[in-house]
């Protein structure tokens, strides 16, 4: 599970559900204030990392940018020198970098929304933090208290929200990659692939032979 799944879990989980699966309260207790504090910290060095990495993707599009625009310039030039292959293989270049900044720009915005996820969990985390720091000494008692009443233990072989979580997500993930496996093999014959790439082939020939009509069209 990753650190937005369990900042997620930590955020969500039942604290008297765990506290009641306990064995030693007291120490239980001081180990899951540890372990939130950990991932809180763990939690603001991946939401720096994601900032840098926003700043990266921002800096590739702008690039790509310029390349979009240079390849574009390249093949206006050798249409007016009467070069229609050489202006194809521009604008070939161009529908290259496009795409890679479509892809970029998908990156960006997907990078985006997680680090608002993760600066969002963070705050409700450090807020469980403190809170669960402030009840720690009541929560103990009343813990053990919990433990010394009758009929106590009856449900010791509960596990916590936080084990039952993370057994779901692990499910949920196996049976995802497994649909994802078969949706990849599915259909994909020697014949098809071939047939694919035939019909890509004719398609990016169709789009270059477009975008140079188009480009002559603009050039007037």
């Amino acid at each position: 599970m990753g650190i937005l799944g369990r900042v997620s879990t930590l955020i969500k989980s039942n604290l008297n559900d765990a506290i009641d699966s306990m064995q030693d309260p007291g120490k239980e207790i001081d180990q899951m204030v540890r372990d939130m504090e950990d991932s809180a910290r763990e939690a603001r060095s991946e939401v720096a990392r994601c900032m840098g990495e926003e700043k990266r993707l921002q800096k590739r599009l702008e690039t790509l940018q310029a390349d979009a625009k240079m390849w574009e310039d390249r093949a206006a030039s050798a249409v007016r020198a009467g070069d229609d292959n050489l202006a194809r293989e521009a604008l070939a270049r161009k529908a290259g970098v496009d795409a890679e900044h479509a892809e970029t720009a998908k990156a960006l915005q997907e990078q985006s929304v997680y680090v608002d996820q993760l600066t969002d969990g963070l705050k409700a985390l450090d807020a469980r933090v403190k809170d669960v720091k402030l009840r720690q000494g009541t929560l103990r008692e009343k813990a053990r208290a919990a433990k010394r009443a009758p009929g106590a233990g009856l449900g010791g072989g509960r596990t916590s929200a936080f084990d039952e979580f993370e057994r779901m997500s692990s499910r949920i993930d196996a049976v995802e990659a497994e649909a994802g496996l078969g949706d990849e093999l599915s259909g994909r014959t020697a014949e098809s692939i071939d047939a694919d790439r035939r019909l890509k082939e004719l398609s990016e020939k169709s789009t270059l032979d477009d975008a140079l009509a188009e480009l002559k069209k603009k050039l007037g």
